[in-house]
């Protein structure tokens, strides 16, 4: 009895466990090549309500994302990349938000690795 408690304990244990791979989960595979300014970041602002924030009109402490020059004035010096994930020293965004998920992180992590293109 107690090698049939025992056999049926380790078969929860081991069916319980399962192995996280965030590309598979989310299909999320980044080619810092396709990644564009003009539309993967813009998108991804706009998604998580950046621009209603950090728009056109008098934009939040300055910082306009709606066009390339005010999202590459944050890129530099990581603070767009402090901010978007909630690193310590930054004010957390978006703002009274939850934090953008992992594979939209690594996009705009892509494009600011690679200069932040205005393309």
């Amino acid at each position: 009895m107690k090698a049939k408690i025992l056999v049926l304990f380790l078969s929860v244990i081991v069916a319980s466990c399962y192995y996280d791979n965030e590309e598979e989960l989310y299909n999320c595979s980044v080619d810092p090549a396709a990644i564009r300014y003009s539309t993967t970041v813009t998108n991804i602002f706009t998604s998580y309500g950046c621009l209603g924030c950090h728009g056109n009109v008098a934009p939040s402490d300055g910082i306009n994302l709606s066009i390339h020059s005010g999202a590459k004035a944050v890129a530099g010096g990581g603070r767009l990349y402090g901010a978007i994930t909630h690193a310590s020293g930054y004010p957390p965004m978006p703002q009274g938000g939850g934090k953008m998920n992992a594979c939209d992180i690594r996009k705009i992590k892509a494009w600011i690795d690679a200069g932040a293109p205005n393309n």
